[in-house]
């Protein structure tokens, strides 16, 4: 009996056996998610050495200026988002490869674990049940999954929830966005109990302004959540300095956006994929 009791759940036997079939059909780090091209098998996150090389890898909050603005408490972001990660996340994202979640979710756990932190749970932000159902997955919620594997975390999928669709945001704003995620999400009331006193971890793919984190954060600390700490791949140029945006060129680098003051051998955020 001690022996049936120590099987696999059915749940956890077609878990398994999905995986194996992912693997078959897609298997990790034979091609670089950014340029394609073959490489060895110990880059364990599906980035070539090329390619990581033209990465504006973060060291620190890019949100550290303004998060007096925000309901989060700290933001820990592994990269800036210029023409890489863009590719990476609109593959993810749009282009229908959610696989790509298997690489880039490790890859954010160990940024989580770099800065350190004692987190609760991980909760990704929601997409509307019709968006879900029209791409057939959430990215962040894929994202958190494979993070939270690392971290050894619980994920919380039904805690929060996006009840309204938002238009295109993509010329917004800050504050016209944060004005349009008013009333966006909501918590849902059988599971307040758990978020009482705990420590989220809220992840999402990119941030931008911050406005979709923010209203994240405040719908969780409304309902009893002591911080939010937001982990996301990639953060927007926007989401530092104001001034910093009018510093972006065009680098030599296959076009990645490359901030002047991030760019150069000094970046040790590079440390992260190394």
């Amino acid at each position: 009996m001690a022996a049936e009791d120590q099987r696999p759940s059915a749940a956890e036997r077609g878990a398994h056996a999905a995986n194996r079939l992912l693997d078959l059909v897609f298997p990790q780090n034979i091609y670089c998610l950014c340029c394609g091209d073959t490489m060895e098998n110990s880059r364990v996150h599906g980035i070539c050495d090329k390619c990581a090389e033209k990465i504006n890898w973060l060291d620190h909050d890019p949100f550290r200026a303004s998060l007096e603005d925000f309901a989060f408490d700290h933001v820990m972001s592994c990269c800036v988002y210029g023409f890489y990660p863009r590719k990476i996340m609109h593959d993810l994202k749009l282009h229908g490869k959610p696989y790509i979640a298997r690489s880039i979710g490790p890859l954010m756990a160990e940024k989580a674990l770099m800065e350190g932190g004692d987190h609760t749970a991980v909760v990704p932000v929601p997409c509307t049940k019709a968006k879900k159902k029209k791409r057939g997955y959430n990215q962040a919620e894929l994202l958190a999954k494979y993070a939270a594997k690392e971290l050894e975390l619980p994920v919380w999928t039904d805690v929060l929830m996006k009840v309204k669709e938002t238009p295109s945001m993509r010329l917004s704003t800050g504050e016209e966005r944060r004005n349009l995620m008013q009333g966006v999400f909501s918590v849902d009331q059988n599971t307040c109990a758990k978020l009482r006193g705990a420590d989220i971890l809220l992840v999402d793919d990119v941030l931008t302004t911050g406005s979709t984190a923010d209203a994240c954060a405040r719908t969780l600390k409304d309902a009893g959540a002591k911080t939010v700490s937001v982990l996301c791949f990639a953060s927007s140029a926007r989401a530092f300095e104001p001034e910093l945006e009018r510093e972006l060129r065009l680098s030599d680098t296959d076009g990645e956006m490359v901030p002047e003051r991030y760019t150069g051998s000094e970046n040790a955020g590079n440390r992260l994929y190394n």
